[in-house]
């Protein structure tokens, strides 16, 4: 064996040693895309839950809002049209300060 035979040899055996560790890298890396595809359909699911959850939770406090809304209508002064109630203690207000009423 003269040495360009050896240098061939050594260099054929840097070769197959850089392509194991290559497929061995894209293995590695095949597994690793395969889990977080398994993460990102767990991950996708989760968030639709939440947003079911969330939804839920808007529409029952818009539910809860609808009562307080109607009572402080009754009460605020600014809105047009006060309700039955509101309506009531404007006339009284009004007539009071007429001097026409002094209790109801």
């Amino acid at each position: 064996m003269d040495i360009l035979t050896i240098c061939l040899c050594i260099l054929v055996l840097a070769g197959v040693f850089a392509l194991v560790s290559l497929g061995v890298f894209l293995i590695h890396a095949l597994t690793t895309l395969k889990d977080v595809s398994h993460l990102a359909q767990h991950l996708e699911t989760t968030v639709s839950k939440v947003n079911v959850t969330v939804d839920d939770i808007n529409y029952k406090m818009d539910k809860l809002n609808e009562p307080i809304n109607v009572v402080s209508g009754i009460f605020n002064k600014k809105r047009s049209s006060a309700g039955i109630l509101g309506t009531v203690l404007g006339l009284k207000n009004i007539l009071k300060k007429k001097g026409r009423v002094k209790s109801l």
